[in-house]
């Protein structure tokens, strides 16, 4: 009796080991990754180089396919990982003095599937650091809107994405940027659903031309389908006219000037500049006649277009007596700049042609004169650049003279010093 009474608290026991349950562990990780670390150093030249990202945690390696954002686009590449450390390999050449933009998605996860904590944008180059900006304020529509987070996208123009950016602030810029025609969108979320709804919520669009410093501002408008319309017409002088817009203008495809008697006699444009709402058109000589112009396909920021538009003016036999003027000058003088060949932005008061430009950059000590490459011309905005590199911690002086197609001379003057400082 006492021997089958133990093989049952033996059967017993056995019976409960196998019945154990299995530990429930503790409780669920909720905690998102975040990028603690990468090298180099942003702005950095990459050329030649790997790039290395330290994660909070391990990742779940397949996010990263489909999560980071590379432009100009890097085809050629391979990811190595040490647990929590990504390494980017890159494997072509890079295109020569271009930015490269880095954005590490939301959608990228840790291995317990929690996003990451935030959008990551990082900003390296290839040789010399491009530095174009986009600035401007934001207006809204609807002022209870101000309260909101604007969602803005920055592309190129083919619709490649380049970065993003939440702005809470009455203006914001985007620095570091390539010299490249660029496209903004941008909308605010009002259904929080990362989406954007037409006509529902306030969005805007618009083309930026490649500009040393462009002033865009971004007008949150619920839906806006108003043309560009001309609003006056001035002749400035017997051989320059200014038009007014009734908003800032991105393009046109043609303008014509005609004498608005029966004989329509078309009248010669030398040169014309645009900038912000107004057009400067620089003609032959005109006479007290009145004139019609047309413009054809006038697009605002927004894209909106007016297929043709026409305005008459007056005519003025009043000769240009006024010396150009050195408006601005990037960069100002006395300043240093991270480049070896930097551009150099001259704002004139009038149009200046090529051939009534001239302008010399020389090494401050040697005297030694550098030969410029003139990237904008024939506009009231003149770009340039060194033909070849500059000595780095070397001071260089830049002096410009220019003339009016009347012929009136600027003295020729030492308009900026600077000094390259390349670390």
């Amino acid at each position: 009796m006492k021997q089958l009474l133990v093989f049952c608290l033996i059967g017993i026991i056995i019976a409960g080991c196998g019945h154990r349950k299995r530990p429930t562990g503790g409780p669920r990780d909720t905690v998102k990754p975040e990028i603690i670390s990468i090298s180099p150093n942003e702005f950095s030249d990459i050329s030649n180089m790997d790039i290395e990202v330290v994660f909070s945690k391990p990742i779940e390696r397949n996010t990263i396919i489909s999560g980071l954002y590379i432009y100009p686009p890097i085809l050629n590449k391979k990811f190595k990982w040490d647990k929590n450390v990504l390494i980017i390999k890159i494997l072509e050449t890079l295109e020569d003095s271009t930015n490269y933009f880095f954005t590490f998605a939301k959608t990228i996860k840790g291995e317990h599937r929690n996003e990451l904590n935030d959008e990551y944008t990082f900003t390296f180059s290839s040789g010399n650091l491009n530095t174009n900006r986009i600035s401007g304020e934001i207006i809204y529509e609807d002022t209870d809107d101000a309260s909101k987070p604007v969602n803005l996208k920055l592309m190129s123009s083919d619709s490649t994405f380049i970065l993003k950016r939440e702005l809470s602030h009455k203006t914001y810029e985007l620095n570091n940027l390539n010299n490249i025609d660029h496209i903004i969108e941008a909308y605010i979320d009002l259904n929080n659903n990362n989406n954007y709804e037409y006509g529902k919520e306030p969005y805007c669009y618009y083309q930026v031309p490649a500009n040393l410093f462009s002033s865009v501002d971004l007008e949150m408008s619920y839906e806006d389908s108003l043309k560009p319309e001309l609003k006056s017409a001035k002749a400035v002088w017997n051989n320059m006219i200014e038009l007014t817009c009734s908003e800032q203008i991105s393009g046109f495809d043609a303008i014509q000037i005609h004498t608005a008697d029966s004989l329509s006699q078309q009248i010669l444009i030398i040169e014309n500049s645009l900038n912000s709402d107004v057009l400067s058109i620089l003609t032959e000589p005109l006479d007290t006649l009145r004139y019609n112009i047309t413009i054809t396909r006038l697009k605002d920021m927004k894209m909106n277009c007016s297929d043709s538009l026409q305005i008459f003016v007056d005519g003025s036999v009043v000769q240009d007596s006024i010396p150009p003027e050195i408006i601005s000058v990037f960069p100002r003088n006395g300043a240093t700049v991270d480049n070896l060949k930097p551009r150099i932005m001259i704002q004139f008061s009038e149009i200046i042609l090529e051939q009534n430009f001239s302008a010399k950059l020389r090494a401050l000590e040697s005297g030694e004169e550098f030969q410029l490459e003139l990237i904008e011309k024939n506009s009231d905005r003149y770009k340039l650049k060194p033909v070849g590199k500059l000595k780095n911690y070397s001071s260089y002086t830049l002096s410009v003279n220019v003339s009016d197609l009347t012929g009136n001379n600027s003295a020729e003057d030492d308009v900026i010093t600077f000094i390259p400082i390349l670390r």
